[in-house]
């Protein structure tokens, strides 16, 4: 490389460079030097699944999500099982999950999840589409030709 850096710097001096001979795969293969290939090992999460049937169980799972941990919670049935104690349980358990930035969020009827405050949950909302018909389009042709002939 050397050598040909010298050739190159002395072509203006009336030197010529030839070009050089070509080189085999496997002499090319032969130079390069192999680069390891380590996997990088992805951060996993887990999730914990329980069951709230009362205030002990409610602080578990809010222990468990405070420390990393996505809960999904079972519960009695939300709509028809549920007593003004559980309610406050479930109060209770808003608030504190709040306190560490983390989410409360009622999955059915008989689950709960609980999320640490790095994760985020988005509601995807669906853009509302139009109807596009082929009978719509036509009749509000027609009616807009309707109105202009009224206008006349």
């Amino acid at each position: 490389m050397l050598k040909k850096l010298k050739q190159l710097l002395n072509k203006g001096r009336g030197e010529n460079i030839s070009t050089p001979s070509p080189v085999s795969i496997d002499d090319y293969l032969e130079e390069i030097e192999e680069i390891p290939i380590s996997t990088v090992e992805e951060e996993k999460i887990t999730i914990k699944v329980c069951s709230i049937e009362d205030e002990k169980d409610a602080i578990n799972a809010i222990v468990l999500a405070e420390a990393g941990y996505i809960v999904i919670a079972k519960t009695p049935n939300l709509e028809k099982e549920i007593d003004d104690e559980f309610v406050e349980i479930i109060r209770k358990m808003r608030n504190e999950v709040a306190k560490f930035g983390g989410m409360l969020l009622a999955l059915g009827d008989e689950h709960l999840l609980i999320t640490p405050k790095n994760v985020i949950i988005e509601k995807l909302i669906k853009e509302k589409k139009e109807n596009k018909s082929p009978f719509k389009s036509v009749l509000t042709e027609k009616e807009e030709e309707k109105e202009d002939r009224s206008e006349e």
